[in-house]
């Protein structure tokens, strides 16, 4: 009886050590099948091409998205205190202060945002403005063209937003197109998609204002929300007060006061308004 309890624990222990052998390889092979499944997956991703999409989920994904992603986007300094500009591709925001020359498109972040202070030497839409003679001589008179208000490319930027900065800006120049602004904008001359807040400059020009706007040339909105202070006001559409030499509104909401205001109803001296089509 001993001999055979015995032969059953020896038996018992070449069998534990099979079972704990096969495991072993099995947990190497499966380890090793995960780090070449990763290493494929990475060369994928890093080889889509450009507007690739997925279907998942009956949805489309855009494959970059995972790229970005894999190319380790999404670091520890992703988000910063202090950041010159340009803001650095790898950045998405900014909490605090910006100082630099101005802000251009990333392609790698499509929106970097910054939430403080954000103070700017941008020598381009000072350049513009000084240069080209006739940008400031046609912002004065843009408010009694007709034919300006009309242009849909005059306010139809294509560029998306690239910039949005809440807080307060300070530029020696300004935008040039893609920003959107929070807060406090004061700066020679700006195009911008949105602009939320109160605004000094020499010009604004944006797709959506709401606010109050004082321009020395020209306030010009495809949509404006407040009031318009500066020599020309133009708004294809505007709810509330526009107040210049030269004023003017295809659907005004509101009252013009100036030396000529011209709405969708009439166009009268000194004092207009509009409350209705």
């Amino acid at each position: 009886m001993k001999s055979i309890n015995q032969i059953i624990s020896v038996k018992s222990f070449a069998g534990f050590r099979r079972v704990l052998l096969i495991g072993i390889l099995l947990f190497s092979g499966f380890c090793f099948g995960q780090d070449n499944a990763s290493k494929v997956t990475d060369t994928l991703i890093k080889n889509v091409p450009s507007n690739s999409f997925g279907l998942f989920d009956e949805k489309d994904i855009d494959l970059h998205y995972f790229k970005w992603k894999s190319e380790n986007n999404l670091r520890n300094d992703s988000i910063k205190i202090f950041s010159l500009s340009p803001i650095s591709r790898r950045v998405n925001k900014v909490n605090g202060f910006v100082l630099g020359a101005g802000h251009y498109e990333n392609t790698n972040i499509k929106l970097q945002t910054i939430n403080g202070l954000n103070i700017e030497a941008s020598p381009l839409s000072l350049a513009l403005f000084t240069i080209s003679i006739n940008v400031p001589f046609e912002s004065f008179l843009v408010g009694i063209n007709d034919n300006v208000i009309s242009n849909v490319a005059f306010f139809d930027d294509c560029t998306a937003s690239y910039i949005k900065i809440n807080g307060l800006n300070i530029s020696s120049g300004g935008f040039m197109g893609g920003a959107e602004l929070r807060g406090v904008n004061i700066s020679i001359i700006s195009g911008m998609n949105k602009m939320n807040g109160f605004s000094v400059g020499g010009i604004l020009n944006t797709k959506s204002f709401s606010g109050v706007s004082i321009s020395g040339l020209a306030n010009i909105s495809d949509l404006g929300n407040g009031i318009q202070i500066g020599s020309s006001n133009v708004s294809r559409r505007h709810n509330g007060i526009q107040i210049g030499l030269f004023n003017n509104s295809k659907e005004l909401r509101g009252m013009q006061f100036g030396l000529w205001n011209t709405n969708g109803k009439r166009k009268l001296p000194f004092f207009n308004w509009q409350f209705k089509k």
